[in-house]
């Protein structure tokens, strides 16, 4: 049987929803005499490979152009690109996406598939460039077929913003990648499976771990995520605090790109968090089912069952439209999957406050350990360049030469100026892993200079490569030694906590770097002996007054030689709440330290990135930490541990 005839089976079966207005693709007459790579091998001469069939039903789907056919011998100039919608075999919502034809077909080679999706309140991709998050114009004119997605509540794509739900953007995808088999007769295959690829930044990357965690046939090849999360309760919500500029940054991008469809439940819960400091716990069991810690480690412990909808809420009596609390249903269908071998090269921004490293890293373990080629590249780009950033200002300073050549490249290179670890770049890499992962040609490790080494971006234009990422490293305890003896550090929290208490740790006698992540040990402690014992278990859900609700953030300084200000290293802190003792893993940083430097460990009251997010509870206004705190150093080409003296 071939395609042609497979397709046509599969069509007449298909479950028709009206809420697209039905219709489907018109097949004309083969157009004779196509000018096309390959078309003097014909199909009947050629063998096909055996192609799966799809048994899940398709909606109709309405094509802007009619789809190029190898079977036909029709439309194949190559290069075009064309609008499809389709209702969602979920609830009718529309599906509409972007096809992008290879520059050039091939029909006896054929074309692997790449999805691309856009960032959170983007939009799909109608005009093909080569943003590196994005970048069509290389991977079509490199022989593969690229469809760019509309996620469900974006762009032309209706329904709600659920932030990738396996039970509805997860199904979606799916339903996109049954059609591309469906009517692409040209899709390239490998031992019967499809050969499918994706690339895309932040909810861009975020799509790709939901599709290769939900797809009931393991279709996914090749992956290239960009600055991208692992779990959603710790990128909004780490050591029980809420990361307020973010919550209120995705609740009004959300809702302004997506003209007021963000789901309820998420924007409800959103704004609580902001309001009360903490996140519903409902909440962080929905977000925790939109990531792909859930898929592989399941942490909350969640189980399968159906709690009803999230179209019940109690709203605001003054507008009578936006919900303030929600009613804590979600549902969760989807069961968990272990992860299967694919090849991924994954990217991540150093500086990144909302998806840090640590993400990153979380996912490069479990798919290193499903049996993939699986890389970790960093650079300068990231979610920081929308947020308050004070590191930014003094990084820019200290990198004008670099920001300099940069500028006037801008206009034309765009993101590719600050999408390179070192001298490997994001673009050329991402063309490399898919020839040599979809369509076995060419070495990715010639563009990938770092081979299978960690790449972390110390600056701009500034890299290194490490064998492993370094978790923890060389000890130093937290205290301040005045005279030989070490006495116990005293810092403010709350409102009074703006600028941080600096405990020395220990002065570089040789160049080096840090990078990997850093942990701590932490005892949170009150100054009044007896403070603890008369905390109390609840209070008011905004100012916790009397629960001795102490927050603090902890984070990695560096004062240069010869200066006397410190520097936050990459700007990331991680908070500690409450009192007691914390074993935590600190953000992941990366910086090139010099002779002379001295490290610092950093406490704050109260950080930008978490804006209101401070203790508000006024009877602990100062606590007392100790412990130790564990450094990864390195050698300057980080290969190896750093040597250094004992702590200041």
């Amino acid at each position: 049987m071939n395609k042609l005839t497979r397709h046509l089976l599969i069509g007449t079966g298909a479950l028709l929803l009206s809420a697209c207005g039905g219709g489907g693709e018109s097949s004309p007459e083969p157009t004779p005499g196509s000018s096309v790579q390959g078309e003097s091998d014909s199909r009947a001469s050629n063998p096909e490979p055996t192609t799966r069939t799809i048994s899940r039903p398709l909606t109709a789907s309405q094509s802007e152009l009619d789809h190029a056919s190898c079977d036909q011998q029709r439309d194949l100039n190559g290069g075009r690109s064309y609008r499809v919608e389709m209702p969602s075999r979920v609830d009718g919502a529309a599906i509409v996406f972007q096809v992008f034809e290879p520059a050039q077909f091939d029909c006896r080679t054929e074309h692997p598939l790449i999805l691309e999706g856009h960032g959170f309140s983007g939009t799909r991709t109608t005009e093909a460039g080569d943003d590196p998050l994005a970048p069509i114009a290389p991977l079509v004119n490199a022989g593969f077929t690229v469809i760019s997605i509309d996620q469900r509540g974006h762009g032309e794509s209706g329904g709600t913003i659920r932030v990738m739900d396996p039970d509805f953007e997860g199904e979606d995808l799916v339903q996109i990648v049954d059609w591309a088999e469906t009517h692409l007769d040209y899709l390239k295959y490998r031992d019967d499976n499809l050969l499918l690829g994706s690339i895309g930044g932040s909810y861009g990357g975020g799509f790709q771990y939901l599709l290769y965690n939900v797809d009931p046939d393991q279709r996914m090849d090749a992956m290239v995520p960009h600055i991208t999360w692992h779990d959603l309760t710790y990128s909004l919500y780490p050591g029980d605090v809420t990361k307020n500029y973010w919550l209120a940054f995705l609740s009004v991008a959300g809702d302004a790109g997506s003209s007021g469809s963000m789901d309820p439940l998420l924007r409800s819960s959103l704004l609580e968090g902001i309001v009360q400091g903490r996140f519903p716990e409902p909440a962080l069991d929905f977000v925790h089912y939109h990531s792909p810690s859930y898929f592989w480690e399941n942490e909350r412990g969640l189980v399968l069952f159906d709690s009803g909808n999230t179209q019940e809420y109690l709203l605001n009596p003054i507008t009578g439209q936006i919900p303030i609390t929600s009613d804590g249903r979600y549902v969760i269908k989807t069961p968990q999957k272990p992860p299967y071998p694919v090849d991924v090269l994954m990217f991540q921004g150093m500086r990144d406050s909302l998806f840090p490293f640590n993400e990153a890293w979380e996912n490069y373990k479990e798919l290193k350990a499903a049996g993939g080629d699986v890389r970790l590249l960093t650079y300068p780009f990231s979610h920081h360049y929308l947020a308050p950033n004070a590191g930014l200002i003094q990084e820019t300073l200290a990198n004008l030469g670099f920001y300099g050549e940069a500028l006037p490249e801008l206009p034309n290179a765009g993101l590719n100026t600050l999408t390179n670890c070192g001298d490997v770049s994001a673009n050329q890499a991402a063309v490399a892993w898919f020839n040599e992962k979809l369509l076995g040609r060419g070495d990715a490790d010639n563009v990938i200079t770092t081979g299978d080494q960690i790449c972390y971006t110390l600056a701009p234009g500034d890299a290194v490569s490490a064998p492993e990422v370094t978790v923890g490293g060389t000890r130093f305890p937290i205290s301040f030694d005045i005279l030989g003896e070490a006495i116990e550090v005293t810092t403010l929290t709350g409102v009074a906590g703006l600028l941080p208490t600096l405990v020395p740790l220990t002065t570089l006698e040789n160049d080096g770097v840090i990078a990997g992540i850093p942990t701590a040990t932490l005892k949170v402690g009150a100054p009044l002996s007896d403070l603890e014992a008369r905390c109390m278990e609840e209070s008011d859900p905004v100012f916790a007054t009397g629960t001795c609700d102490a927050i603090l953030f902890v984070g990695v300084g560096v004062i240069r030689q010869g200066m006397s200000l410190p520097e936050l290293i990459d700007e990331q802190v991680q908070p500690v709440r409450g009192f007691g003792e914390h074993d935590v893993e600190l953000t992941g940083i990366a910086e090139r330290l010099n002779s002379g430097d001295q490290l610092v460990l950093m406490l704050y009251g109260q950080h930008p990135t978490f804006a209101g997010a401070f203790s508000r509870d006024l009877t602990v206004t100062v606590v007392t930490v100790g412990g130790e705190v564990s450094l990864p150093l390195l050698t300057s080409d980080g290969q190896q541990t750093l040597a250094v003296s004992s702590p200041d």
